[in-house]
């Protein structure tokens, strides 16, 4: 997701070690080479690259595997391969566009990426009763996940986004770069609470991916296809707290593999037990997992199946065999 990082410097040149340079400068390479003529040419080759990585079983191939036979027990294994080489191509493209992201200008943007549903936003923000307070997007690694704030940005929706950096820092300055450009604001979990409630208090937009593996004093156990997985109990907290209201928001690849659509949904209601907090909030992560889960169900190509969802587990269970 485009932005502007509020949270973090750059790491001295002293403080990088040796194999996250080697890291870093492939990284560097290959955003260079993926920029290297026109988009169309750069998605194709992102493509190449990502049918190539699996072939190859580069790291994390195999816990896509792992995740894909959890959430899709039902599937015969030709399917889930199907699936998880359609999802790699799909993330070599997302790199591609990545590369040229930050070149793109608000008027390619948005001949690239439409909007639809628009009118939930509206009556997102029209549902406060205070005018100024902002809206909690609910969304998730799913589409082409770092197009999504430039794009609503383009659109005239900038974001507020809190995301988890990357732990080469390397890797994580070429991102900035890449990012630089939009009017998002990006709020480093961890060190983001001030600024989230700020960007509501402000009236703005404050995405929140909701799909990610959590430890267990961070989170509750509730399903994600069918089998329990760490959820934040931050963001819910937080719209809990405020009142803000949670707006659902997805991006897709379109079948041509070139264009997008940013999906704007209902109002997720949210519920509430002044008798039991933790019930409420138990509940209402289980509601945001499942929102997540299906759009995941209806794009199951376009998610990262690489993060190791279920890493953190409830006792009692067995750990995923990730690698």
């Amino acid at each position: 997701m485009g932005g502007r990082d509020l949270s973090a410097g750059p790491a001295a040149e002293s403080d990088v070690g040796w194999l996250d340079r080697i890291v870093g400068k492939a990284g560097a390479g290959l955003l260079a080479a993926l920029r290297m003529g026109p988009p169309e040419v750069g998605l194709r080759r992102g493509a190449a690259i990502g049918r190539a990585y699996v072939r190859a079983g580069g790291p994390r191939v195999g816990d896509a595997r792992v995740n894909l036979r959890i959430a899709f027990p039902e599937w015969t294994e030709a399917k889930r391969e199907q699936v998880l080489r359609e999802a790699f191509e799909h993330l070599g493209r997302c790199v591609a566009e990545f590369a040229w992201m930050a070149r793109q200008s608000d008027d390619a943007l948005r001949e690239r990426v439409r909007v639809e549903g628009v009118e939930h936003l509206e009556a997102a923000k029209g549902s406060s009763d205070d005018a100024q307070r902002g809206v909690i997007v609910l969304t998730a690694h799913l589409g082409n996940w770092e197009l999504l704030g430039r794009a609503m940005t383009a659109h005239g929706y900038p974001l507020s986004i809190v995301h988890r950096g990357r732990d080469n820092p390397i890797l994580e300055s070429l991102a900035a770069e890449a990012r630089s450009g939009a009017e998002s604001d990006l709020l480093r979990r961890g060190n983001a609470a001030r600024g989230a409630l700020r960007a509501l208090r402000t009236g703005r937009f404050l995405a929140m991916p909701y799909d990610q593996n959590c430890r267990r004093d961070e989170g509750v156990f509730v399903p994600f296809f069918g089998r329990l997985a760490a959820s934040r109990v931050a963001p819910v907290r937080l719209a809990q707290k405020t009142g803000a209201p949670v707006l659902p928001v997805f991006i897709e690849r379109e079948a041509d593999g070139i264009h997008h659509v940013c999906r704007i949904r209902p109002v997720l209601p949210l519920v509430e037990d002044a008798d039991n907090p933790l019930a409420a909030i138990v509940a209402n992560a289980r509601r945001m997992n499942r929102v997540i889960e299906d759009e995941i169900r209806r794009l199951p190509s376009q998610w990262i199946w690489t993060h190791r969802r279920w890493r953190t587990y409830p006792p009692g269970e067995s750990a995923p065999d990730y690698s």
